[in-house]
């Protein structure tokens, strides 16, 4: 996970008085950081522990803030929503039968890695996540236990489902204070990726998902609008649904997606029956945390990778040129191609919430002729600004991201995008596009081979991966 380090120290004080006075209870919570003498290099400052004390009208009346004086701050403040709690005497939560305790969207705790509940009455059901107000990991806790967490979530949310009101005295949470380096790893948004193979929650995700869509008649489904025999063709669909808090994506076709968009729709011109996806099935995807390489950090910005590929999509649909305003833009112009239309925006508004988004900086991605690699080359386009992109050939040969071989670049295809279509070796390897255009044909762009070596396809190749890439503020 990235641990979110405190950047403004002066909003910390303001930011607990704005929350805590509008509180309709009282209440102790202690937040400690973790004890691990080596992660203690790993941060600037001391390790972080204070304590938060209410009075009677909700005021913080005792309240540490050494970690978060002047220099550089080792942990993220923390805000909190409190939903049909209710004051009591004393310092301490009551919350009603289904009254919800969660950490606020705004100012999240980053990578939570324990929390103890001393508690009374009622029954505390604790969920975990990376979004929001978390519907799964669901369990019950017992007071005074510490519930240790691998999978690094950063929401939580305490319910109490007991029939009685339930007296929460304390909540201790330690969380990592590891900043972020260049090299590691962070989980950043949600995608479909693994394969559903429980058929109880297949047959149940089949029931929900209701009437299969047909040509002219998508039922509850959305066409993906893919292309057979260079046409847009109403063949292969997909839904989103929610079954006990999870989300998951089904994906269901009545004819194969052909490798190139100009090919016509059998077998021979397609991988996704060799990746063990038939025609008139329906399959189902888990929603998952999207698993980041984190290339570079700089000026309170980080660069992010996805570490698998997600899905697969043709650079461009066709191979021919075409005119707009008067100019020719070849097939692999990446200012106008299929592939970054739909990183911004199929991808992006799948992959992240809201408050995920807001974290997301708009990046000057530099299409020059030296970022394809070449010293001269007439298909190189402006600059774009845009949230979501695809690395360079100078990027993705770049030993300060990490790529200093041809096996450093070599990634694993989704259960997803192998759904969609995307080649995989026999160890699940993918190609995956660069936005560099070639610079000897027309219809030609760069792309990193299963090996990890780099090379040029044809545009409308769609069995090649989609590896997106983009900046998120510290």
């Amino acid at each position: 996970m990235l641990d979110y380090q405190l950047v403004d120290k002066k909003r910390i004080p303001h930011l607990f008085v704005m929350v805590f006075s509008t509180l309709l209870l009282t209440f102790i919570m202690f937040v400690t950081g973790s004890t691990s003498d080596a992660l203690v290099d790993l941060v600037h400052g001391s390790e972080p522990s204070y304590t938060i004390t209410l009075d009677a009208a909700n005021t913080p009346v005792s309240l540490s803030t050494s970690s978060f004086e002047s220099g550089e701050g080792s942990a993220r403040y923390v805000d909190f929503d409190y939903t049909l709690a209710k004051q009591a005497t004393g310092y301490h939560v009551l919350l009603d039968v289904n009254g919800v305790i969660a950490n606020n969207v705004d100012t999240r705790i980053s990578s939570i890695k324990s929390l103890t509940a001393t508690f009374s009455g009622g029954q505390a059901s604790l969920k975990s996540g990376w979004r929001v107000l978390p519907t799964h990991n669901e369990q019950v806790l017992t007071s005074g236990t510490t519930v240790e967490f691998t999978d690094n979530p950063y929401f939580f949310s305490l319910t109490n489902t007991g029939t009685n009101e339930l007296s929460l005295t304390s909540l201790v949470i330690t969380y990592s204070c590891a900043p972020a380096e260049a090299g590691g790893k962070t989980e950043f948004g949600m995608y479909p990726q693994s394969e559903v193979t429980d058929s109880t929650l297949i047959s149940t995700l089949n029931t929900t998902a209701g009437t299969l869509p047909i040509a002219g008649s998508n039922q509850s489904w959305t066409d993906y609008g893919y292309y057979i025999s260079g046409a847009v063709s109403s063949y292969m669909w997909h839904i989103d649904l929610a079954n006990e808090g999870i989300q998951y994506r089904g994906v269901y076709f009545t004819s194969y997606r052909p490798y190139f968009s100009s090919n016509s729709s059998l077998t021979t011109y397609s991988y996704q029956d060799d990746n063990g996806y038939t025609t008139s099935s329906v399959y189902w995807f888990k929603y998952e945390p999207i698993t980041w390489r984190i290339l570079d950090i700089q000026d309170e910005k980080v660069f992010l990778m996805a570490d698998l590929v997600l899905d697969a999509q043709d650079y461009y649909y066709s191979n021919t040129s075409r005119t707009i305003s008067g100019a020719t833009i070849y097939a692999n112009n990446y200012e106008h191609s299929h592939i970054r239309s739909w990183l911004n925006d199929s991808f992006y508004n799948t992959s992240f919430t809201s408050e995920e988004k807001a974290l997301i900086r708009t990046s000057t991605v530099d299409n020059s002729v030296a970022s394809t690699g070449y010293a001269t080359n007439q298909y190189a386009c402006k600059d774009t600004n845009d949230k979501v992109f695809l690395l360079s050939y100078v990027e993705a040969t770049s030993a300060a991201y990490g790529f200093n071989t041809a096996t450093s670049r070599q990634l694993q295809a989704s259960a997803y995008s192998l759904s969609q279509g995307a080649y995989a070796d026999s160890i699940t390897r993918s190609f995956w596009w660069l936005r560099s255009p070639c610079n000897g044909l027309t219809s030609f762009a760069r792309r990193v081979g299963p090996d990890g070596d780099i090379y040029n396809s044809n545009v409308n190749n769609t069995n090649h991966g989609v590896v997106a890439v983009l900046w998120i503020s510290l």
